[in-house]
């Protein structure tokens, strides 16, 4: 596995990273002997978040590394919770008991404090070494929630701060607006072939000054791999969560895999999947890729993703193909929520300018 530091600082990461999310299918016996097995495939960067499961994923983890500690690197993050009424909802949900509750943006600095001392209680550790602020807060400045950060970094409890989610503009403010003795070190954003709006501003913005990127849904759930290419092999399920699986995209996306993925891959005897991630590391400024795994066998063969060296001319002709891959989010939806989806993502930006002023 290979190694980089991240951004400009001293942290040291694997170039795969462990995601911990979405692991409740599996028993906890199978999360631990995964996460056990990227261990030991040299990804020692494990992603995590106090939202994932509400607080239980972090609890498997801590189990996990309980005897690793010293092998692991921990990311996890601040700023979102679900027990208390400040701040902007993010998403609703419904609890064991059919309650209706809402996760909310919440990075004021006594939020992110328990979040992290509640994170170390559930970790069993002492410190975590990348902190990151899930999502922007607009209702908190970012140098107030930053300055918590910094120090509870002079205290030893996390070793490196980051963003998450950020648009460009928000993106350079936390960059302005940290301490002087904690940069920045990173921002964790959705980015893969399928999704590169980070190109446009992200990008340019680690070029200049200096963070890295930490790559997140590098798959799209599953339509950046083999399996695409044989549609019996996804289940309906898979076929349901995401848009990329509508007929019309499928289509699309498959032939790019077919004609252009799959040719490279038989060149280097890899797989379709280990093609698209390694893609991303071979992008500017992309220090490490998140992806979870649902079996030992993954765990490893994503491992191996990091030591695959695609030529320029590979990276740059699979960049070139996916521009052409048109994906429409509603497909297969009726007029009315097609409708209804406009008018939302109207709100949301006008919300976004509103802020602003």
């Amino acid at each position: 596995m290979k190694r980089t530091r991240l951004g400009q600082s001293d942290l040291e990461i694997s170039r795969i990273l462990y995601g911990s999310m979405g692991r409740r299918t599996s028993s906890e016996a199978d999360r631990i002997r995964s996460i056990h097995a990227a261990i030991d495939a040299g990804t020692t960067s494990i992603d995590t978040a106090p939202l994932y499961d509400f607080g239980e994923v972090e609890k498997v983890l801590g189990k996990a590394i309980r005897d690793r500690r010293e092998r692991v690197e921990i990311l996890s993050k601040v700023g979102l919770r679900w027990d208390g009424n400040h701040g902007d909802t993010l998403f609703e949900f419904e609890d064991e008991s059919g309650t209706r509750r809402a996760v909310r943006r919440d990075s004021r600095p006594v939020a992110i404090r328990k979040d992290v001392e509640e994170s170390l209680g559930r970790l069993g550790t002492d410190r975590i070494d990348l902190c990151q602020i899930h999502h922007p807060d607009p209702r908190v400045p970012i140098e107030e929630s930053l300055g918590e950060l910094g120090r509870l970094a002079e205290e030893g409890k996390i070793l490196h701060l980051g963003v998450s989610n950020f648009s460009g503009r928000e993106l350079d403010a936390a960059v302005a607006r940290a301490p002087s003795s904690h940069p920045v070190a990173s921002d964790q954003l959705h980015y893969s072939l399928l999704s590169r709006g980070a190109e446009r501003d992200i990008v340019p913005l680690s070029r200049r000054h200096g963070f890295g990127l930490l790559a997140y849904t590098p798959l799209e759930a599953g339509a950046l791999t083999d399996s695409m290419l044989t549609p019996d092999r996804l289940d309906s399920v898979t076929r349901e969560r995401s848009t990329h699986f509508r007929p019309k995209n499928a289509a699309a996306i498959r032939s790019v895999l077919s004609e252009k993925v799959a040719p490279i891959a038989a060149r280097h005897a890899a797989s379709v999947t280990q093609v698209c991630l390694a893609w991303l590391l071979h992008q500017e400024h992309v220090d490490g890729v998140i992806v979870g795994a649902s079996s030992v066998e993954q765990v490893i063969a994503h491992a191996a993703a990091s030591d695959l060296a695609l030529e320029p001319g590979e990276v740059e002709s699979i960049g070139q193909a996916f521009t052409s891959v048109d994906i429409d989010p509603m497909a297969g939806q009726d007029w009315r929520t097609r409708a209804d989806h406009f008018v939302t993502r109207a709100r949301r930006r006008l919300g976004r300018i509103l802020r602003r002023r």
